[in-house]
């Protein structure tokens, strides 16, 4: 049997003989599938209710204001909308969905032992685990976009917002700038799920722990940090640096803020998730999980 030389295949010989030649399959037909097939296992897990469920809660706080509030439409709805955007949907919410999902994503195959049976097949492992990543990429994005439509159009019911095209901008900018979060934290959850035994455990830690007492701590320790050019992003007035009161048990002191570049801090993340998803593609390539070599693979 012959076979293009382009194609790398495997050949498997046995005692009587005859042999037979197994085709890896082809870089596309492998990111399709592992795409399709991690929409459909993201969309059956109980996971995903308690992750929706979390990611709309933003949208009762303008609800209630409006229903509450002492003066008819007396809140502003525009200072509201940005509020929630920046302060859940961008830096709890976006983490937060990767942690739910991107540090399983590989990691739980892992922890069942299971990837061993995956990766024996012939397929090509980069265009598997960026499959992965893309559906990941889809269900989260999904997700956070809808609670951020909500939002906005919760916040309409307030003073100073509505279904107008610079308010609308101001939606596209916050939903590009979620994009670009879940792309970096999924990327480094990603990393986790491979390199780490408690990957949700360790990512809590980096997102939620590390990254908040950066941001506060003087210094330019803040830039290495994902937080410090996801706020770059945030649709601000420019300046070159400025000062922020710290409040702490101690006292109070100021923490200078070196500000970045919007163009300079999209650089820094993207490529930041190139390299991360770059090192897990040389971890799954390379790496002998558990049971691949008694396999064969």
């Amino acid at each position: 049997m012959q076979t293009q030389e382009s194609s790398p295949s495997h050949s498997l010989s046995f005692s009587h003989g005859q042999s037979y030649t197994i085709q890896r399959g082809g870089l596309t037909n492998t990111f399709t599938a592992t795409f399709n097939h991690t929409l459909l296992h993201l969309l059956r897990r109980k996971r995903i209710l308690l992750a929706g469920t979390i990611t709309l809660l933003p949208v009762l706080l303008p609800l209630t204001l409006a229903f509450f509030s002492h003066r008819q439409f007396g809140d502003d709805g525009a200072k509201t909308f940005v509020l929630l955007a920046e302060r859940l949907h961008i830096n709890i919410l976006a983490p937060l969905l990767a942690l739910f999902f991107a540090t399983m994503l590989i990691g739980e195959d892992i922890e069942n032992q299971t990837i061993a049976y995956i990766l024996v097949r012939p397929l090509s492992r980069t265009a598997w685990l960026l499959g992965r990543f893309l559906g990941y990429l889809l269900v989260t994005f999904c997700i956070l976009l809808t609670s951020l439509i909500l939002t906005y159009t919760a916040c309409t019911s307030l003073n100073n917002f509505g279904f107008i095209l610079p308010d609308l901008k101001i939606l596209l900018h916050y939903s590009a700038i979620a994009l670009i979060a879940l792309i970096a934290y999924g990327a480094l959850a990603l990393f986790l799920g491979l390199a780490a035994k408690r990957p949700i455990i360790y990512g809590a830690l980096l997102l939620y722990g590390w990254q908040k007492i950066a941001m506060l701590v003087p210094g330019l320790i803040d830039f290495l940090t994902f937080q410090k050019y996801i706020e770059a992003l945030l649709p601000k007035l420019a300046g070159q640096r400025h000062s922020i009161e710290v409040h702490t048990v101690l006292g109070t002191f100021q923490k200078e803020i070196f500000a970045v570049q919007a163009g300079s801090a999209l650089l820094v993340l993207l490529c930041s998730a190139i390299l991360l998803l770059s090192i897990s593609v040389i971890i799954v390539r390379y790496k002998e999980h558990t049971r691949t070599k008694a396999i064969g693979g």
